[in-house]
């Protein structure tokens, strides 16, 4: 299957080739973009991009045709999470989202944006096939800009954000601010009223929700030179409080919960860069973390009252560093290590009526000592060929003193990549590399949910689980801004996350943990086109699909499933149409929400959200204003989730009893308004 659908593919991409190609189709009083190409290089100039209004750096990135954006990884380290976006042939210092990042360069600093694939002189591609280097002008004028946010919920539920950005590029030194306050509601399921059955139908349980919250954003940078190089600082701060207020009614009886969570989260870091002659480049980064977490649920009933709180603290210290030597034109070696130090602290109680329930690994203290080194090489073989090939060397310990365990692992990852351009427009690619998973520190410490009484145990015995993935791509230019892809991957996994069963004491428990080894298969195919010949002028047509299939033994039934909470399939469709005469622009988006399975050691769920739909309309005055109004979830989005619960084991013991819930989103109001100065 992986490969006959390439195949499938090859049709549309020589129709799509030869109507790209041919003079007579050429569009008739369309401008062609302003876009060149110098081998695996493509530069867009702010030009590009004028039919599309954009506003920030992120909305430029975004409309580069073809490009998937990505924010890199959620994970401990530095080298391993950056994302697919450079910001003048550098990664940004801090961890904090590229998207918001991205979000608050205003479009009048940019020069230019480069997309670059397979890898070019002087770009670190980070193990990405593709890369967009944005890259700023050296002395523009300094941007001010304020952004206000108000967001209605069902005509109840009110929200704002009020942000503050400042960029300042010139004379070599760079300067980035941001800070907002805001509020807000939780737009899931978590602020609804909701419905649970019984098998027959049934009312057994009414949950009326509401959630929300409040906090701070702030991040700066400063970049300078230094000692011949440029140095730069950056740090955030961005603490906040969520509370959610729930009451349960079951015929007479009534309960009520209410939860806060106070999340401090912070961090600072400073990176260095040099030329150092004969093509040698250095790069050197510190960077710390810090963030702490305090939860209080409480919920109280005619039986009584439970009580369960927990305190986490987090901590990280990474240092940096690499060597890039460009050899010759076309050839660079790097090699390079980082040092980093992770520990979690999590502390928890649980007090039932005035009694403390034994809940096991409810006072945890995790940490890991991690060292990787790695050496890479990227050729350019030919104006059409290049490779690149890269070993990484990771050695970490983990230690977990509450349980006498300090396990330390040796893991060798290896990656080859070839990108081979069959035309102009055409590339072909091929990418083989060897993942090791971070363990989720949560995974080591137990949890309660309070209203269905669901323990889930903290397992100090986990591994980090790896896989060897396989993928080909194939993508194609069209129309000057039309691009299609389609992407085929194969990852084989061994010691699988999922969820295992616990047997204490005659008790059964749900634990996060290892099972055996596990295959899947992805396909993905997106498609970016301008609908200038279908007669809508200046309108684009974005489409995204993605499917996935996973196979595990299940280590309870025995029987072939998939792995828990992997959604099979996720797409989104998305339509927008410029005006640029009158500063306006519409557009319709359209997202799978999700659909997941997960298989607990006494009970299956399943949750399905319908898709997540929204309208907008935008107008930018002459003056520098941009009006903003949106319309997400006019379709009510509706939440299901479904509950087995057996008596013992899962699938082994017969059925206690079913619960079906059901809710519907309410549409939600948004108007943005943002003054640049």
């Amino acid at each position: 299957m992986r490969l006959r659908l390439t195949t499938a593919l090859a049709p549309i991409l020589l129709a799509l080739g030869c109507l790209g190609s041919n003079p007579a189709m050429a569009q008739d009083g369309v401008t062609p973009p302003t876009a060149t190409s110098a081998g695996q290089v493509l530069t867009y100039q702010p030009a590009y991009f004028a039919d599309f209004q954009v506003s920030t750096a992120f909305d430029m990135v975004l409309h580069v045709p073809g490009f998937v954006f990505s924010g890199g990884e959620d994970a401990r380290g530095f080298s391993g999470t950056a994302g697919n976006v450079l910001i003048d042939g550098q990664r940004p210092t801090t961890k904090s989202d590229l998207g918001n990042t991205l979000s608050n360069i205003n479009a009048a600093q940019v020069d230019h944006l480069e997309l670059v694939t397979g890898g070019t002189a002087g770009i670190d591609m980070h193990g990405h096939r593709q890369i967009v280097n944005v890259v700023r002008k050296k002395d523009a004028k300094p941007n001010f800009s304020v952004l206000g946010i108000y967001r209605n919920m069902d005509g109840r539920a009110n929200a704002g954000v009020l942000l503050f950005t400042y960029n300042d590029n010139s004379n070599g030194k760079s300067t980035d601010i941001t800070a907002d306050v805001f509020n807000f509601f939780d737009n899931g399921a978590q602020n609804s009223r909701r419905i649970t059955t019984d098998s027959s139908g049934a009312d057994i349980l009414n949950i009326h929700q509401h959630a929300g919250g409040t906090g701070i954003e702030s991040q700066a940078s400063h970049s300078r030179p230094l000692w011949g190089g440029k140095i730069t600082f950056n740090g955030t701060y961005n603490p906040s409080v969520y509370r959610q207020n729930t009451t349960y009614i079951s015929g007479n009886s009534t309960g009520h919960e209410n939860f806060i969570e106070k999340d401090t989260p912070s961090e600072l870091g400073s990176q260095y860069e040099r030329k150092l002659g004969h093509g040698v480049d250095l790069n050197l980064n510190v960077l710390m973390r810090h963030e702490r977490v305090h939860d209080i649920d409480i919920y109280t009933d005619e039986d009584g009252t439970a009580d369960y709180r927990a305190l986490s603290l987090t901590d990280e210290r990474i240092l940096n560093g690499r060597l890039r030597w460009e050899k010759r034109e076309g050839l660079t070696f790097a090699v390079g290590t980082e040092s980093v130090f992770n520990s979690m602290d999590r502390d928890s109680s649980f007090v039932m009526n005035a009694s403390s329930p034994t809940v096991p690994t409810d006072h945890v203290r995790v940490q890991e000592d991690r060292t990787e080194t790695f050496a890479s090489a990227n050729w350019k073989a030919t104006k059409k060929l290049s490779f690149e090939v890269e070993l990484k060397v990771e050695v970490s310990t983990i230690s977990v003193p509450a349980a006498n365990r300090a396990d330390s692992f040796t893991y060798y990852k290896p990656r080859f990549q070839a990108v081979y351009a069959l035309t102009d427009k055409t590339k072909i690619s091929w990418k083989t590399l060897r993942q090791v998973d971070q363990l989720s520190f949560n995974g080591f410490a137990s949890s309660v949910e309070l209203q269905t009484n669901h323990v889930t145990l903290g397992n100090t015995s986990l591994v980090p689980q790896k896989d060897w993935l396989n993928t080909i791509i194939i993508e194609h230019s069209f129309w000057d801004k039309g691009a299609i892809s389609l992407a085929l991957e194969h990852y084989d996994y061994e010691d699988t996350a999922d969820f295992i069963a616990v047997i204490d004491d005659g008790d059964i428990y749900t634990a996060n943990g290892n099972i055996v080894a596990s295959q899947w298969d992805s396909v993905r195919l997106k498609l970016d086109t301008p609908l200038d010949r279908f007669h809508v002028r200046h309108g684009t047509l974005s489409l995204e699909w993605t499917y996935r299939n996973s196979r595990v033994k299940d280590p309870i039934t025995g029987k072939e499933r998939h792995v828990s909470g992997v959604e099979p399939h996720i797409y989104s469709a998305s339509f927008s149409q410029e005006f640029p005469k009158s500063g306006t622009s519409w557009g319709i988006d359209l997202e799978s929400a999700g659909k997941d399975r997960n298989y607990l050691a006494n009970e299956l769920t399943d949750a399905f959200f319908d898709p997540w739909t929204q309208v907008w309309f935008q107008y930018k005055t002459p003056k520098k204003v941009t009006f903003k109004i949106m319309v997400k979830n006019p379709l009510n989005l509706r939440f299901t989730q479904d509950r087995v619960v057996y008596e013992g084991l899962r699938g082994l013991s017969p059925v206690a009893y079913t619960q079906h819930t059901t809710s519907k989103i309410p549409p939600i109001l948004e108007v943005r308004l943002k003054k640049d100065f």
